[in-house]
Order: structure tokens, then sequence, then C-alpha cells
């Protein structure tokens, strides 16, 4: 009877270290269990690496012991008591010192940077007693700043181990040095990921053909941005920006790079609108001038010359978006396209092109629905009452 009796206590005892006393039980992963959701690749240099763990079983994984390894073979083991409760998360980050650990929600590994790294493509491996858990590939867009420093995440209804094989489940989200703000497709490291749209849909590289818009009236088109650089807002470049990538005769260039030399330092000054400023505005109508320019012919070039000198130096001026400003001036790749679908629905909003119903009809058109300054003003205060009880709740 004693043997037994000890026999049955140490089960007991076993169980009870197995299940924590009472809690879910702790299970070594298995393929399927655990798998990447959302990560931040190098970034030259300049900004934190991570990678983000979502654990979708029914039980809590120990990841000790587990490896992460790239396809440059190179390898980090996690060490220590890293365990990842049921459909929660967890961020495997470099030791970089602009890591931001308090925008990092619940567990967290910090490895050394200078022995593995999160490259803008190739593929990512974790592997847990000598099997398989995940294995991911990617190519993070075109090789410029603007795709390196952001991160890439994987789509809110395509969380599982099956859709993280698929480039078509997953999208951009925000600058690493941008990521704490917001909360629409910005990165989210520790939490689940916030809706995204596909990945950047409107964009072409080196493409203008993609990008023209027929039926252009450049005389209307060119009033418009007249009037909304007379509003002196931190939106007013926007009417350049949006014809940045379209065919101009000389005389259209010429037009434009006064507006550019009459309102570039205006732009400074201007009040933040939503989530836009200062910074966004210069850099946008530099980022305009430089399309222009580059795609231009000679005699085009000959007009926008002394704009282009000075809108490749402005970057150099911003607060913020300072790296990404410089890639869409500066870089050989001429980023084309609207961006996202918000650029998309305003640019068809300041453009006239009669005979297209997709965008303005006449410059009257553009009068009769432009919102007031009043209405603007409003907008931008429920905004940042918004804003102000999503970070309290």
């Amino acid at each position: 009877m004693k043997t037994k009796r000890t026999t049955q206590s140490c089960l007991v005892s076993l169980l009870i270290l197995m299940t924590g006393c009472g809690d879910s039980p702790i299970n070594i992963a298995a393929p399927g269990d655990i798998f990447v959701t959302e990560l931040m690749p190098s970034s030259g240099g300049e900004g934190p690496q991570w990678l983000e763990l979502h654990n979708s079983s029914e039980a809590a994984i120990d990841l000790r012991g587990c490896k992460i390894s790239n396809a440059q073979d190179q390898l980090v083991t996690l060490t220590g008591n890293l365990i990842v409760e049921s459909q929660d998360y967890a961020v495997i980050a470099s030791d970089h010192p602009r890591a931001k650990p308090e925008a990092f929600k619940g567990d967290k590994f910090t490895y050394q940077s200078d022995s593995f790294e999160l490259p803008p493509a190739g593929g990512i491996s974790l592997t847990c007693n000598g099997k398989l858990i995940d294995k991911i590939s990617y190519q993070i867009g075109a090789p410029t700043i603007a795709a390196t420093s952001r991160s890439w995440q994987l789509a809110p209804g395509s969380i599982s181990a099956e859709a993280n094989d698929n480039e078509e489940n997953w999208c951009y989200t925000i600058l690493a040095e941008d990521y704490m703000v917001g909360d629409r497709r910005f990165a989210t490291p520790g939490i689940a990921n916030p809706v995204c749209e596909s990945v950047m849909p409107y964009v072409r590289y080196n493409d203008q053909a993609a990008v023209l818009i027929e039926g252009i009236d450049w005389d209307a088109t060119l009033k418009v941005a007249e009037s909304e650089f007379a509003r002196q807002l931190s939106t007013s470049e926007l009417p350049i920006w949006a014809i940045r990538d379209q065919i101009v005769t000389p005389e259209v260039a010429a037009k434009i790079a006064v507006l550019y030399f009459d309102n570039i330092d205006m732009l400074y000054g201007t009040k933040p609108f939503l989530v836009l400023d200062w910074n966004h505005a210069v850099w946008h109508l530099s980022w305009a001038i430089s399309n222009l320019y580059r795609n231009g012919d000679s005699n085009v070039k000959k007009e926008l010359q002394l704009a282009y000198e000075d809108a490749i130096t402005r970057p150099e001026t911003l607060e913020r978006r300072n790296y990404i400003a410089i890639d869409h001036i500066r870089n050989d790749v001429v980023v084309m396209g609207d961006i996202h679908t918000a650029a998309h629905t305003r640019m068809k909003q300041l453009i006239v092109a009669p005979g297209n119903p997709d965008y303005l009809q006449s410059f009257e058109e553009y009068q009769d629905n432009k919102r007031s300054l009043l209405t603007l003003k409003t907008l931008h205060v429920l905004y940042g009452v918004k804003t102000f009880f999503a970070g309290i709740f």
C-alpha cells in the first residue's frame, strides 16, 4: 500500500507540475500551432527589427529552446522563460536602442542584433525540438528605404499557419519610427493585427504608363492648385502631388515651378489636419517636383531645374519622415501612384478631367464641393477627441 500511495503522490505531483496547479497545460509547439503574423525587417541600420509569433492552439506553448533561422543561415535560440498563452502573442526583437520596448505587448525575447537579422527579403523558419513549426518567405516591396523601413503584417482574416504562406494575405503597416501612433494600418507588435488593405494597390515603380490620367484640363487643374495653396493648409500641396506622374508640357511645368517657389516656405507654418502636418506637406510637394522633373523631357527639365534642385534638399529640413522623403525624392526608383485608398479618393476631388467620370468635370465643381475651413477645423477637433478617448480606453 505504501508503494502504491507513493506512486499516486508522484503522479499527482507530476500532474500539478505539468498543469501549473490548475492552470491551462503548457505544451511543446507543434507544426501549425504557432506562426509568424508580423515582422519588421532590417531598414538600413536606421531602426529595430522584430517578428511577432501567434499561438493559435488551445494551450499555452513553451518556446524555450526553439530556434529561429533566416535565409543567411543565421540562428537565434530562444532562452529563458518564454511561454505564449493560448491565442496570445510573443515578440522576438533585436536589441537596437530604438526598439521601443514599451510598444511591445505581451512576452518579448531580445536577441543580439550583430548576430542575427531579418533581411528585407528572404525566409524565416521556426523550429522546436528539431521539428519545423513555421516557415515563411517574403519580399518587402521594391528595394527602397520606404519599403524596407515598413513592417509587414498578416491580414486579420488570414491568421493561420497556412495563410501566412501566401503573400497576398500580407500588407504594409507604418514606418518603424511611428509605429506607436494610432490604431489603423500601423505596426502592432504583441497584439492582434489591425485591418489592412492590399499591398499599396495603386503604387507603380518606374511605370508612368500605368498611372496616366486621360483628359486632364491643365488650366482648370492648376486653378484648383492655386485655390488650395491660398487656403494655406497642410494639405494644400495635394493638387500638385496628384499630377506628379503625368506628362506635362514645358508651359505647365513652368507654372508648377512658380507655384512651388511661391508656396513651399508657407507650408512650414501650416497647422496639422488629422494626421497630416507640415512635414507631410513639404515632403509631398518636393516629391511631386522630383517626379515631374525625372519623368519630363529636356524642355520640362529646363523649366523645373531650379525647383528640382531646391526640392531635393528639403528632406533635411523635416523633423519627421525624412528617411521616407529621401527615398521618394532622391531614389533612382520613381514611386508613382496614389499609395492608398484615402489618397486615391482625394485625388479624384482635385484633378479636373472633363469627360472622365472619375474626376472633376470643371473648376466650378471643385468650388461647389470643397469643404469650408470651419468644416475642416471641426473634423480636426473631432479627430483629436476620438484619438484622446481611444488612448484612455
